[in-house]
């Protein structure tokens, strides 16, 4: 299976698989004026990682922000994840924040909501 690399630019956030780690890493900032154009690849390639490597993987989100299209767009991304769990996958995701900024907290909290999956809401340390 391919790795998945996009680099960060001011509105959307970097998305690295490291696939000796099975680690799926997106960080920085959400808001792409597209957003299907930006996740619908990243949406793709997931689908496609989770058919081929049935091994466990590690998803984290480190978001400094994000607008109501991109939380769209990263619920999707978890119901998938969260889809291939319940059908016997082992997926674990950690939502990494900076404790001074708490509405990335708490959007945190209110993705994990409803969801099967290991989730974890993880403070970075100042």
């Amino acid at each position: 299976m391919n790795s998945l690399d996009i680099p960060a630019t001011d509105t959307t956030p970097r998305v690295h698989h490291n696939p000796s780690a099975r680690l799926l890493l997106r960080e920085g900032e959400s808001y792409p004026e597209d957003v299907v154009a930006f996740y619908a690849p990243v949406v793709a390639w997931l689908r496609a990682h989770l058919a081929a490597e049935p091994g466990p993987l590690t998803v984290q989100f480190a978001l400094r922000y994000l607008n109501t299209s991109s939380s769209k767009a990263l619920l999707d991304l978890l119901l998938l994840l969260d889809d291939h769990h319940r059908g016997g996958g082992t997926v674990n995701v950690e939502w990494l924040y900076d404790p001074s900024v708490e509405v990335m907290r708490e959007a945190g909290e209110e993705f994990g909501e409803d969801l099967s999956m290991p989730y974890r809401l993880v403070a970075l340390a100042n």
